[in-house]
């Protein structure tokens, strides 16, 4: 497939080199693996990564601090850092059509980036910091263009199903890498390897995971690139995206209302979920094994949850279904300052899990169909530097309110504030914006 020539010599068709034409069905598979494969590093770094770094890398507080601070301000630099670069690299994407190999080279420096983990030495605390940090940033970055490809191949109602089908199979994925890992963990003696150097290994795990089931998208090209006119630099089409924004042109007023409210919404629920295992390991002095048994617990509940939401917004409408899903994370935010008990932590767990993908997947199909064509990097880019910029601040709160009071539940509790804040924003755009496109059956 090709563009025309008017879209100017860097705006050629979003395909590496070698990249093949593929049934539609085969794109959305390869896909929907682009979920599965994330998933690994998602819950491997909550369960064994956090365990990592707070009781083997910064045990005995050799910074000054416990090692769940440590963990929350290096997600914190995390979502900084993501923030700070998604706009360039999202509006050079749009420039070039280069979604795809924004998309490839995420993944890689992720991948990579985990394998660093694994080869470093416990005592190389900075390093260790830095390859957290670029692991994270290529995640979420890799989260940005994988976005930004679904209205690429479904619109509608379409997108309401195959965004519910990723978050499916991430959940399963994840299931079965954190398994994978956790086995390795559980044979150590056998093995040979001490408890770190288990965990190391399931670093190899997660970035292998992640790499090796990405391979079928490195040769898709999730349809054609488009003709819209774009600027000749990454901060022309920067500004030119804010102004349409601003001024509410057609097809953006309705898209800028609900980003705003999403951003907020994503980035406490983000920060909640990351912060999940501090709570666990700290509170309830969860170790590994129990800790990934409540992590598998979530993962297995969240399957048939996502599925279940997806379903139920293509025929009630995506507003109730998210309003439903958020009025579940109310409560778990709500009730985290009052769990005490190992029972009342694992129902918590169960209620998470039920709407823990949720909200994330209705809030993606309705800003895939409401991304103007050609805007489609930049549309994810600003949703995800909100929502990360929110989870920074999110982060910050976190783990000052852990430090001050001693407890990772009072920080999860203040992130309720910012939840319900950005839910009041939704509101105020109106369910009909949450509506646009639910008629469309397929994508251009």
């Amino acid at each position: 497939m090709s563009n025309s020539a008017s879209d100017g010599p860097l705006a050629r068709p979003d395909d590496a080199e070698g990249a093949v034409a593929a049934s539609p069905r085969f794109e959305a598979f390869a896909w929907v693996l682009l979920d599965w494969a994330a998933s690994a590093f998602s819950t491997i770094s909550i369960t064994l990564l956090v365990a990592y770094i707070e009781k083997v890398v910064f045990a005995g507080e050799p910074w000054g601090v416990p090692g769940g601070v440590v963990w929350a301000w290096t997600l914190a630099v995390a979502m900084l850092v993501t923030a700070l670069a998604a706009p360039w690299v999202a509006a050079w994407a749009d420039r070039t059509h280069g979604h795809h190999r924004a998309l490839m080279t995420s993944i890689v420096a992720g991948g990579a980036a985990s394998f660093l983990l694994a080869a470093l030495a416990p005592s190389a605390r900075v390093l260790i910091v830095v390859a957290v940090v670029v692991a994270a940033v290529g995640f979420d970055m890799a989260a940005i263009f994988t976005g930004s490809l679904l209205p690429r191949i479904a619109r509608g109602a379409q997108a309401d199903r195959l965004s519910a089908i990723g978050y499916a199979a991430g959940y399963a994925g994840g299931a079965v890498a954190l398994i994978l890992a956790t086995r390795v963990f559980a044979a150590r003696a056998s093995l040979g390897l001490t408890d770190a150097g288990a965990l190391r290994t399931a670093f190899v795990i997660m970035g292998g995971w992640w790499i090796v089931f990405s391979i079928p998208s490195f040769w898709m090209r999730f349809g054609a690139g488009h003709s819209s006119a774009h600027a000749a630099t990454s901060s022309g089409e920067l500004t030119s995206f804010a102004r349409a924004l601003l001024r509410g042109d057609e097809g953006y007023g309705r898209l800028g209302s609900v980003l705003g409210g999403a951003m907020l919404i994503l980035g406490a629920m983000q920060t909640a979920v990351s912060q999940f295992s501090s709570v666990a390991l700290e509170e309830f002095h969860l170790d590994p094994p129990a800790l990934v048994g409540l992590v598998l617990l979530v993962q297995c509940v969240a399957l048939p949850g996502a599925l279940a939401v997806g379903w139920l917004s293509t025929r009630f409408g995506r507003w109730p279904m998210l309003s439903l899903s958020l009025v579940g994370w109310g409560i778990v935010l709500g009730s985290a300052g009052f769990v005490t008990t190992r029972p009342q932590l694992t129902a918590m767990a169960v209620l998470l899990a039920l709407v823990l993908g949720g909200a994330a997947s209705v809030i993606r199909a309705a800003v895939a169909v409401l991304a103007p064509a050609g805007r489609y990097g930049a549309t994810f880019g600003l949703l995800n530097v909100g929502s990360k910029l929110a989870g920074f601040v999110a982060s910050l709160v976190f783990g000052a309110v852990y430090a001050i009071t001693g407890h990772p539940r009072a920080g999860l509790a203040a992130l309720l504030v910012q939840l319900i804040l950005g839910w009041w924003l939704l509101s105020r755009a109106g369910a009909g914006a949450m509506e646009e496109g639910k008629d469309d059956r397929c994508g251009a």
